[in-house]
This record gives structure tokens, C-alpha cells and sequence, in this order.
């Protein structure tokens, strides 16, 4: 921590770093020629310092700008630290709302109306996190290995259908409604066979038949529910139809279905996109925003899959990502004023994951130059980011 160096892994730009180099008086250094854009001068040529700093600086001005240095890097690192408590909070908090909607899922049908007040509360949380803080947003969360994994889906759709509400300029009954229903799209799943909605193989057309029932059987359960807001229930009958009229299970087009509806249906293919049954499968979220853009736009509403792809970014959440200085990181979170450049943690083997760097993109002037799939990382870069099998998001607001 005493040098002014962003990070302790880094390629060496100008003749300035070098002369910071030199003032460190390290007993050895790490150097890998094979990531080098030149090649070394010969041993016996010595190659010329010219600091860009111009005439040397006088000693006490010397030490003031060490010092002006050593606070910058300090206050970034403390800005990183503030990063990754908000972190571990969003972690928490999507942790202890999975654990809610089991409850609410376990007691749907013996205790119906607690377990809709117990999910409106909660919907209303959200709801009241996102109108309350304009500056809230998507914030990755990393929950591999635990255990309320059947309902992540619920949640990521809620939120993400949740964030496209709100850029929508939905009032807050709409967006409760389009939470709720959210929340609920897949209630008719319940009566479908597991060795149908855990197959990781292609259905056969009397299975697909089968699994493409369960608007259906939802709307029925939320009938004998009773308590389900109106709203909400067409969103669980409408959350798979399209507006041109290739969805199920009636065939709707777009004037038929509702608005928010079409709200769900368009998160509902990210979020199956990003998280398909068998994980290898899986897209990474930039290629899912790319498939719903170049393939299946036609398939919603225009306003609204134009709004969703541009307020994801060009690398949501959950990308893994190159970047111009040649780092592996992980997008955290987007910037909403600066897309190409959102928040990332990056990879550096030498300082232990739980302090790993969160960065803003946009301050520091990096770039993104690739996108990599999960799939084709070495091991030690997924186990350092606790890469799981699912991309899931919740809200990081303040």
C-alpha cells in the first residue's frame, strides 16, 4: 500500500512509472516479457530515464506530491472498501428474500393470504428501494452453493422487471402489481412433473405441451388464492405470450396482452437465457442482450425491449470482461451515464479475493476490449470470482 500504483499487477506505460519504480527501491520485481508489446533493450544497453515530469522538484515539493499521491490511492482504496460493503449487503439481502419466498411458496395454499402479504411486503421493499433512491441499480450477487437456488429465478425476474418498470416511469401501484405478478409468473409450475421442468434434454412435444400449461394452472391457484392483485394474475396468465402472436398459451398479440405483462415477458427470456437448466448451456448475459437484440426483438414490444437492452448496457452484470489493460474482472454493476463503462472487480491472484478491487470504469479510464464466456476461464479465475451456474441480480441502493 505505500506506492501510488492502482494495483501491485500492471503494465508499465511511460517513463514516469518507471521513475516511481526506482524511488520504491524494491528488492525484486515480477516481469513477464510474454505480455510485453516490445521487446527489451540488450542487457548491455541502458536505456535512457528521461522523467516527464520536467526540472526536478524541490525536496519539500517532492514530498508534498508523495504525499497528494499516497491520499489519492487512499481514498480510492477507501471507495473500493465502501464498494464491496454494498456488496456484501445486496448479497444478504437477495439471500434473505430467497429465504422469504420459500416460506411464501411453502405456505401459498394452506395459509394464502399471509404468505400474499408476506410477498407484497416484500415486493413493496423493492419497490420502495428503487422509487426512493434514484441513483439505485443492478448489482450483481454471487450465490453459488446455496441452497434456495429454486427460487433465484422469481427474483431475478422481479428485479429486473422491477428496474424496467421504473425507467418505464410506472407509478407505485403499477409497480407493486408488476412485482407481485412477477414474483408469482411461474405459480403454475407447482403442478407440473419435475422430470419435465428439471430435464436438462429437449422436451418432447407432449412434455412441452405439458410445461406450456402452467400460465394456466397459475391462474387457477391465484383464483383459489383469492388474494392476488388482478394485475398481477394476468401477468402470471401472459407472462410467455408475444406480441406477434408466437407465444402460449393463447396466442395473444400485443394489444391483447397487458402492459405489464409484456414488462415480464421480455426479463422472463433474459433471465431463461442466462440461466438455462443445463448451465453449459448458459449464455453470458452480453450474449443473451445481443440474442434478444439481433434475434428476438420482434417477438416484444419495441419501446420496451429498446429501453431493457439499453438500460442493461453493453455488459450487464455477470460479463466477464477484458480490459485495456489487459486484466481479467467482472461487471458488478452498470454505470446508467456511462454503459460501456460500469463498475468491475478485478482478478489479481496475489491479493486474496475478499479484498479484490471493485472498480469504476468510467474513473479510471479503462476500457473494455473483449467479453469471455464463464466457460472458457481457467478454473482459478471462476473459483476467484465465485463464478456459480447462475448470472443472479438485486438492487444496490443506498
Amino acid at each position: 500500500m505505500q506506492h501510488s500504483f492502482m494495483s501491485s499487477n500492471f503494465k508499465i506505460k511511460n517513463e514516469k512509472q518507471l521513475a516511481d519504480l526506482k524511488k520504491l527501491k524494491l528488492s525484486e520485481i515480477k516481469y513477464d516479457p510474454s505480455r510485453s508489446d516490445v521487446e527489451p533493450l540488450p542487457l548491455e544497453q541502458k536505456a535512457e530515464i528521461v522523467p516527464d515530469t520536467g526540472p526536478d522538484l524541490e525536496a519539500e515539493a517532492q514530498a508534498k506530491l508523495e504525499e497528494a499521491k499516497k491520499e489519492a490511492k487512499q481514498a480510492r482504496v477507501k471507495k473500493m472498501k465502501e464498494r464491496s460493503a454494498r456488496l456484501n449487503k445486496c448479497e444478504k439481502a437477495y439471500a434473505e428474500t430467497a429465504s422469504t419466498l420459500r416460506n411464501v411458496m411453502r405456505n401459498i395454499m394452506s395459509q394464502p393470504k399471509a404468505a400474499v402479504e408476506d410477498a407484497e411486503v416484500m415486493v413493496s421493499g423493492m419497490v420502495g428501494s428503487l422509487m426512493e433512491d434514484q441513483e439505485a441499480t443492478m448489482h450483481l450477487v454471487n450465490m453459488k452453493g446455496k441452497s434456495e437456488s429454486t427460487y433465484f429465478h422469481a427474483i431475478n425476474v422481479t428485479i429486473l422487471a422491477l428496474m424496467l418498470g421504473k425507467q418505464l416511469g410506472l407509478n407505485k401501484q403499477q409497480m407493486e402489481d408488476l412485482g407481485t405478478g412477477a414474483l408469482f409468473h411461474d405459480l403454475g409450475y407447482s403442478e407440473i412433473p419435475d422430470k419435465i421442468l428439471l430435464k436438462k434434454e429437449a422436451l418432447n412435444r407432449a412434455e412441452l405441451n405439458f410445461l406450456q400449461m402452467h400460465p394456466e394452472y397459475g391462474v387457477r391457484q391465484a383464483e383459489q388464492i383469492g388474494t392476488i392483485p388482478p394485475e398481477a394474475v394476468r401477468i402470471i396468465e401472459q407472462h410467455h405470450e408475444m406480441i406477434d402472436g408466437s407465444g402460449y398459451p393463447k396466442g395473444l398479440r400485443e394489444h391483447q396482452i397487458s402492459e405489464l405483462a409484456q414488462i415480464v415477458a421480455i426479463v422472463n427470456a433474459y433471465d431463461n437465457l442466462c440461466n438455462q437448466k443445463d448451465a453449459s448451456k448458459s449464455c453470458s448475459p452480453y450474449e443473451a442482450i445481443s440474442i434478444l437484440f439481433a434475434k428476438e426483438k420482434h417477438k416484444f414490444n419495441k419501446k420496451k425491449i429498446t429501453l431493457f437492452i439499453s438500460n442493461m448496457g453493453v455488459y450487464p452484470p455477470g460479463t466477464v470482461v477484458k480490459l485495456s489493460d489487459e486484466t481479467i474482472a467482472v461487471v458488478m454493476s452498470i454505470n446508467p451515464n456511462a454503459l460501456l463503462s460500469p463498475k468491475v472487480m478485478l482478478y489479481d491472484p496475489e491479493i486474496p479475493s475478499s479484498e479484490a478491487y471493485i472498480l469504476d470504469l468510467h474513473e479510471e479510464g479503462l476500457k473494455i476490449i473483449d467479453s469471455i464466456r464463464v466457460s472458457n476461464l481457467p478454473e482459478e479465475i471462476r473459483n476467484y470470482f465465485n463464478l456459480g451456474d447462475a448470472i443472479n441480480v438485486f438492487i444496490d441502493s443506498k
